[in-house]
């Protein structure tokens, strides 16, 4: 059987689902759509009275990739954007590792070495 890559965009109540033949592919769309969702106009703080949630701490977007494998993928990773229009690439599942990227290294990059994928 095929490997097959799946990238799933969540921007809000929206969810977009896509499917590629190769990390590569499925790396440079996680890219064009963060630096697309990055771009957009960046959000204040919330003040919820009990508890304020800093712009650097909302999470508007997640863009998650997974695969080959469909049931239990091998590889799960993704990026956060937050409401200052920060990024932050991930790594796991449900225990999450964030990827640091090295000094004047783009986070997209960082995630691609973390993957162990050319092209970082």
């Amino acid at each position: 059987m095929a490997e097959t890559w799946r990238l799933t965009v969540r921007d809000g109540p929206r969810v977009e689902r896509a499917a590629f033949a190769t990390l590569e592919a499925a790396l440079d769309e996680l890219q064009a759509r963060t630096v697309e969702l990055a771009g957009r106009p960046r959000r204040g703080a919330v003040d919820l009275k009990v508890r304020r949630f800093e712009a650097d701490e909302i999470v508007v977007a997640r863009i998650e990739l997974r695969g080959p494998q469909r049931w239990v993928p091998k590889v799960r990773a993704g990026m956060d954007v937050h409401a200052d229009a920060s990024v932050e690439p991930w790594v796991g599942g449900a225990a999450k590792a964030e990827v640091e990227p090295e000094p004047g290294e783009a986070p997209w990059h960082a995630l691609r070495r973390a993957l162990g994928a050319a092209g970082a």
